[in-house]
This record gives structure tokens, sequence and C-alpha cells, in this order.
């Protein structure tokens, strides 16, 4: 009984270590994003390869495609803009309370963007979906000013194949530039390990215990 009691409690010990070690981390600053992806190498998109002011409901651009999905403003306003450029002549649009997806060909685990313009009809919560389910809320009730740039990024430790943003301030209309998508492997934080070092030493006085 003895024996079944601790399997059960190293069992449920080694599930928490594990749900901790699996993680979604987001950013609002550049630096700690780029520190987090570690040396894996990141691949930007600037949306130069297409010219328009309106693309319909999707654009394709050599590493990802872009995708609008509401019935509000998407016919009318969604595409690719001069307005507030932060890498090379032009970025991506769309207004709320529609939603834009990035659709990657390949799986990514970090992902980081520029974005322009949020939050200038009032207070807004602005938050992404990935494709393995995870959700982020980036910010809360952020107030914008007109041309206001802003960066954003999310490293997980499960792969996605898209990310989706939503605001939730109507008739908001937001810009994306300088698109940043890696397939990198988070650090645990300190916690996770000291919670690993932990969990062996617990497994090695069990053994000890059962060998005597």
């Amino acid at each position: 009984m003895r024996i079944q009691w601790t399997q059960t409690i190293l069992a449920v010990f080694l599930i928490g270590v594990t749900s901790s070690a699996s993680a979604t981390i987001s950013y609002t600053d550049e630096t700690s994003f780029v520190a987090g992806v570690g040396a894996a190498p990141i691949e930007m998109e600037s949306f130069e390869s297409i010219s328009g002011e309106d693309g319909g409901t999707s654009l394709a651009f050599p590493t990802a495609d872009i995708s609008c999905d509401g019935g509000t403003w998407c016919s009318d306003f969604f595409g690719v803009s001069s307005l507030i450029p932060t890498d090379g002549n032009q970025g991506v649009f769309f207004a709320t309370p529609d939603s834009i997806t990035f659709t990657f060909a390949t799986p990514i685990t970090a992902f980081a963007i520029d974005v322009g313009d949020l939050g200038t009809k009032g207070p807004t919560d602005f938050s992404a979906t990935l494709s393995n389910g995870n959700e982020i809320n980036f910010l809360s009730g952020h107030n914008g000013f007109s041309f206001d740039q802003l960066f954003i990024g999310v490293i997980d430790s499960v792969e996605f194949t898209s990310i989706t943003f939503h605001g939730s301030m109507p008739d908001d209309g937001i810009y994306f530039d300088r698109m940043q998508t890696a397939l990198a492997i988070p650090v645990p934080e300190p916690e996770v390990y000291a919670m690993l070092i932990v969990g062996l030493g617990f497994l090695g006085v069990f053994s000890r215990r059962r060998k005597q």
C-alpha cells in the first residue's frame, strides 16, 4: 500500500512538473523575445511582395497566408497599406470586430509582430488564439493613439501553425508589420529546474528504499 501511495504521489508531482514546463509566454519587449528565442534562426516578413489597398479576404506572402474572418470590415478594410510601416514601405491591416489570422506552411513556436494604431477607438483588450488551442492576452484596457506602434510576441512550448488576433473594441483599425517567426525551444523557468531536481531526488530515495 505504501508503495502504491508513493508511486501515485510521484506521478502527480511529475505531471505538475510537465505542466509547468509546457508554457505559453507573451512579450511586449523585443529584447526579451529575442533572448527567449535563443540561437534559433528568426525569419522576417515585411509584407512587401503584394501591392494594392484591398486584398479581399486573404493575402499570400512567402512566409504566411493571411486571412480576415468576419462580416463587418473584411471586404472593405483589409489588405496592405503604406500608412504605418515599420520595415519597408507597407504592412497589413484589418479592423475589429473581425479577426485576422496568420497561417504558416511549417510549424513554429515563436511569433512576433509590430502593431500600429491599436486602441484608438477606446480601451481595448488585444488577444490571440494559437492553432494548438492556447490563448494569449497581450494587452488589457489599452488606450492607443494615431500612429502608435507596439511590439508583441509569443513563444510556446507546443508547435503551432496559425495565430488569430482579436480586439475587444469595435471599429478599431489595426496595422501589422515586420513579422518574425522561429522554431525555438523555450528555456524552462528556474522554478521548473528546481522542481525537476527535487523530483529526481525523490525518485532516487524511493528507489534506494525499495532495494533495502
